[in-house]
């Protein structure tokens, strides 16, 4: 046998979900990512601070698969395409009105073929609190996996996106 299987465990309690990824992997080989691959996950990223910045929530659904799972900075689970667009077209409508994201930092690690995993750093800001007064600028972490659906062509097919607790 050339690997092994390989669980990866997540437990995000604070929100009641657990995320177990099995996968057929052997560590005695790198699994490089290839360039072109590399290159279309980073632009899913920019496509997606493109979407949410001009807030078309239509297009951001769009980088997403049908059976997407999204886990918000509050622990609300959305599933699918549909429930993912029209969540963040609501927020997009009341208290994110008007933000702007960035990405900071991006990492990216092939889990498998045609699997890889994201994280990005990114800053926020704008918006309003549900009392009217203005967000304070934040930094937050998306996780996502993402799927490759052939000619470097990469969906996302779940994020979770968690707040960083300031340094203070």
């Amino acid at each position: 046998m050339n690997g092994y299987v390989e669980f990866h465990i997540w437990n995000f309690s604070s929100i009641g979900l657990l995320t177990i990824v099995c996968v057929k992997t052997n560590h005695k080989k790198e699994r490089p990512l290839n360039p072109k691959d590399d290159e279309a996950i980073r632009a899913v990223v920019a496509r997606w601070q493109q979407c949410w910045n001009c807030g078309d929530m239509a297009a951001a659904a769009a980088l997403f698969c049908e059976d997407a799972d999204f886990v918000n900075v509050r622990g609300s689970h959305w599933q699918g395409r549909g429930q993912i667009e029209s969540e963040h077209a609501r927020i997009h409508r009341t208290n994110m009105k008007g933000s702007v994201i960035a990405p900071l930092d991006i990492g990216v690690q092939l889990i498998s073929a045609g699997m890889a995993l994201v994280h990005i750093r990114w800053s926020n800001q704008g918006g309003r609190n549900p009392d009217g007064t203005p967000l304070q600028s934040a930094q937050r972490m998306f996780s996502w996996l993402m799927v490759g659906g052939g000619q470097n062509h990469w969906l996302i097919r779940a994020a979770h996106n968690t707040p960083i607790a300031s340094s203070t």
